[in-house]
């Protein structure tokens, strides 16, 4: 429930957000999670603003009412200049699988192929040791004019050997910088922001503080004023500062590439681990499964053409008593079997009647899929993981009614490309974005309302969650969209769903039929028989689905 919070939350922050203001894109960065507030990278239009000076105070006031989310705010158009140029924070910060928003029908792009981590890495060294340069050069300047005495001058180019320091650490850590002349105000965002940065001024100390003055002294009358003098003591000791900085500056940095480095090789991995769908199904031979060879039988005689058969899953469900009484135990097995049906012409309403019959008959379980052999090229074609990996290996092939022996696999074997995962990743949030709306709404509908309503919008929300899963991870679009045919689908692929619904028995599978098909019961009948306590326990089931199947989806994109 806490983490179902968060999410509605996070959705409160973003509709706020983008509610008020014209947004391209939302990221919420992860990078650093040792954060109490999560961070929200926004990027805005570049059609209606060029300069965030008024934005960004009233954007943080419109979420005041939420303290655990800060938000960073970048002209999009900028942000994508700012990674162009070697901006290392922004491009790890917006990586596709963080993007939490995005502006419906935009266009705006803000990564492209060609610009990898690598070419990023290079422009930040660059754009790094172009930075020190400039900072050595005031850094000499300072220890020229100290040596001819010229304390006034010393000063001034200590104070921006200083600041350009602070502002470059404010590019690497947060993707840019303050735009003002204050140290004071520059340490105070670096204390805000980094966790490295200790050690240089501690401004609750009377001697800083007064250091920090100094310096603000320093730029306004070098500015400002004719003459100005400093005492050479306090110029040594604004020395030890600026010589800390740069060293503790250097660490940072190697500490900030080293670190993104390893988050950047966590997310490669994760992105390249097997396109993101579970292991192969490991399907033994037909002559362990021997209910498996009459359901094969059932099929080839009750069908009214020849067909070629797949076992593409398989679960065994057990129930077991043994008590005090050693001469008496009970074991009840129960086999599923998840086979999809080959054909040549459209028999899927035959196959569909057979489900329900073989259960009868045979008193084995049974998920069935029908397609014709067109049907599944045409799928093959368009790369699909599912049927790569039923059809790809012989040792699923049950049964060849006709021939199977002559499919065209897509050079891709299954594989999805990156631009295809990240649309189907942005597709995936959307249904559990969904599910959540819906099962919220059953949730908060009055109890006077008929107990059905909330029942239809808690099978829409875990219809939209099993529509996700099975997109996302298999690349798989059902053709029929009843609850009943998806959570089969799920079943087959994941252990949870099993656990949450289980169909083991008569009357759960009753009663798992009832809240499938209460649609179209209450579309021809207008009322239900549910109870309170049956409506509280799907909304407690429905709501560990969306838990689990937005689990599924965080872990596919970070590897702890």
């Amino acid at each position: 429930m806490e983490e179902m919070k968060k999410k509605e939350t996070l959705e409160d922050v973003i509709s706020k957000i983008t509610s008020k203001y014209n947004i391209e894109q939302i990221y919420l960065n992860t990078y650093d999670r040792k954060r109490e507030a999560h961070e929200l990278i926004v990027l805005v239009s570049n059609k209606y603003i060029k300069n965030l000076g008024d934005v960004v105070p009233r954007m943080v006031n419109t979420i005041r009412n939420y303290p655990h989310y800060q938000v960073r705010v970048y002209v999009a158009f900028q942000a994508k200049d700012k990674i162009r140029e070697g901006n290392l924070f922004l491009f790890v910060s917006c990586q596709p699988e963080k993007l939490v928003y995005r502006k419906e029908n935009s266009e705006f792009e803000l990564l492209s192929e060609e610009f990898d981590f690598n070419k990023c890495k290079a422009l930040t060294i660059d754009l790094k040791n172009l930075q020190r340069e400039k900072v050595e050069e005031f850094k000499g300047g300072y220890y020229h004019f100290k040596e001819k005495e010229q304390n006034s001058l010393a000063s001034f180019m200590l104070h921006q050997a200083i600041e350009l320091t602070y502002r470059h650490l404010e590019i690497m850590l947060a993707g840019k910088e303050r735009i003002t002349h204050s140290v004071r105000t520059h340490h105070m965002y670096m204390k805000k922001i980094s966790s490295m940065y200790h050690g240089v001024f501690e401004e609750e100390e009377h001697e800083d503080y007064i250091l920090l003055q100094v310096l603000e002294d320093i730029y306004g009358a070098s500015r400002y004023e004719d003459y100005f003098d400093i005492d050479p003591e306090v110029l040594e000791k604004l020395e030890v500062k600026m010589e800390r900085l740069h060293v503790l500056a250097d660490q940072i940095f190697q500490q900030v590439l080293i670190t993104i480095e390893q988050q950047y090789a966590k997310h490669l991995q994760s992105m390249e681990r097997t396109d993101h769908v579970p292991l192969k199904i490991a399907i033994k031979k037909l002559e362990d499964y021997p209910k498996l060879k009459d359901v094969t039988q059932q099929l080839n005689e009750n069908l009214p053409e020849p067909v070629s058969i797949y076992l593409f899953g398989h679960r065994t469900l057990s129930f077991s008593i043994k008590g005090i009484n050693e001469h008496e135990s009970t074991e009840v097995w129960d086999n599923y079997f998840d086979l999809l049906v080959v054909s040549k012409t459209d028999i899927r309403v035959h196959v569909g009647n057979l489900q329900a019959l073989i259960h009868e008959r045979l008193g084995t379980s049974v998920f069935l899929l029908s397609y014709t052999k067109t049907e599944i090229q045409k799928e093959l074609d368009r790369n699909s993981p599912f049927f790569h990996q039923v059809l790809s290996g012989g040792e699923t092939l049950l049964h060849a009614g006709i021939d199977v022996g002559n499919w065209c696999f897509h050079k891709g074997n299954g594989l999805r490309a990156k631009e295809r995962l990240e649309s189907d990743r942005i597709r995936l949030n959307q249904r559990i974005d969904n599910a959540s709306g819906l099962l919220r709404a059953g949730a908060y509908t009055d109890d006077s309302v008929d107990p059905v309503i909330k029942v239809l919008l808690y099978n829409q929300a875990l219809e939209q969650a099993c529509l996700g899963l099975l997109e996302f991870f298999y690349g798989y679009t059902p053709y029929q969209y009843s609850l009943n045919h998806l959570y089969g689908l799920c079943s087959t692929f994941w252990s949870f769903p099993n656990e949450l619904f289980s169909r083991a028995t008569a009357e759960e599978r009753k009663q798992f039929t009832e809240f499938s098909n209460v649609l179209r019961s209450f579309r021809y009948k207008g009322v239900s028989d549910f109870d309170s306590n049956e409506v509280d326990r799907y909304e407690v089931l429905c709501h560990q689905f969306i838990e689990r199947s937005a689990a599924l989806a965080r872990e596919s994109f970070v590897s702890d």
